[in-house]
């Protein structure tokens, strides 16, 4: 199976994402205790990539997202998030 560039940006861009936000949560041990936990945190990262490459998919300049890529990246990244913080 073959990524085009524009799953292979969302998916990295997303699970980079967790890596970020991980190590936020790490250095802030009282985010953890939001509302809405860090391991969640993904999920916006991933609403305002897949709105921007909707819009472009739509317009032909990209290959539209797969419910396969949304959920690697956005399960990967919330993993990635878990671990970061249960090592921490």
């Amino acid at each position: 199976m073959v990524l085009s560039r524009s799953r292979l940006i969302y998916i990295g861009t997303v699970l980079v994402s967790g890596i970020v936000l991980g190590y936020v949560a790490r250095l802030n041990p009282a985010w953890q205790e939001t509302a809405v936990p860090p391991a969640a945190w993904p999920f916006a990262v991933s609403l305002a990539l897949d709105l921007a490459i909707g819009q472009l998919a739509t317009q032909g300049k990209a290959e539209p997202l797969t419910m396969g890529d949304r959920f690697v990246a956005v399960i990967g990244a919330g993993l990635i998030v878990t671990l970061m913080i249960a090592l921490s």
